[in-house]
């Protein structure tokens, strides 16, 4: 991967992004959002549960003045305005020993985030999850949600010590759950996306998760990316052949070709 391209990051998103629409109205009925607008949501849930027509939906809800459906024609999320995310996190951080808040706060905010693609506020999101994961660490869901925001923001230019931070909760929600595929490829990025970053120990996780599930998608694009970089070329088209058998449609899968055979004209002229 060329400078560690966003390639992983991309699935790690894509498979963080998870169950939106229970969180998100939680979120916005435990933070501030005015009666009309908690009225207007709880139809929009009823109606989407009911398998009602969701795009009629929000259509109604914007010639009402409502909350506006979030990009990628899913109109069961509301877009919140930026004056709604913060009142949210406000409250949240007025009553930091209310811990259902911070929990409904915190995993609200990290799905909303993760399907309108609003990350403005994911340090935010990465604090209030920390603190449910320091009042509950049982928690297992908010210790790993945590960890995944801690992972965004340290990937998105933020403070990189993030990254430590985000390994300390995967290792910690992986105490509980060892055999958890994702969440022990996302702690093998911590080291792989780490400055400098620790390649084997990268693909010792990476490996341990595809023991668990061979067939995963995640551990698999991420332990060819790792051997790319390592120069391991041969099993790194091994994994690739899996990676395709798997999900011949998976969105990286020519990017790292390309760099696998970049990288094999590269070691050849080296010769």
């Amino acid at each position: 991967m060329t400078d560690k391209s966003p390639a992983n990051t991309k699935i790690v998103l894509i498979f963080l992004a998870g169950t939106l629409l229970g969180f998100v109205v939680g979120f916005a009925l435990a933070n501030g959002i005015n009666r009309q607008e908690q009225d207007k949501l709880r139809a929009q849930v009823a109606q989407t549960r009911a398998g009602g027509d969701a795009k009629q939906a929000g259509a109604n809800e914007k010639s009402q003045g409502g909350p506006q459906s979030a990009p990628g024609g899913d109109d069961s999320i509301p877009t919140l305005t930026d004056e709604q995310l913060r009142n949210g996190i406000s409250r949240a951080d007025a009553s930091p020993g209310d811990l259902d808040l911070q929990r409904k706060t915190g995993q609200g905010l990290f799905y909303y985030v993760m399907k309108t693609g609003n990350t403005s506020v994911l340090p935010d999101v990465a604090r209030i999850l920390k603190r449910v994961h320091d009042a509950d660490p049982k928690d297992y869901q908010s210790t790993v949600l945590a960890g995944n925001a801690h992972f965004l923001v340290a990937r998105g230019g933020g403070d990189a010590r993030m990254l430590g931070e985000a390994r300390k909760l995967y290792e910690a929600a992986l105490a509980d759950k060892p055999d958890d595929v994702i969440v022990r490829t996302s702690l093998g990025l911590t080291y792989f996306y780490d400055k400098p970053p620790d390649t084997p120990r990268a693909i010792r996780e990476f490996r341990r998760a595809l023991q668990v599930d061979p067939r995963q998608e995640m551990p698999l694009q991420s332990l060819a990316a790792a051997l790319i970089e390592t120069g391991d070329f041969d099993e790194a088209g091994k994994r690739l052949d899996e990676l395709e058998r798997v999900n011949p449609h998976n969105p990286e899968l020519a990017n790292l070709r390309a760099q696998l055979e970049q990288k094999r004209n590269a070691a050849k002229e080296k010769k």
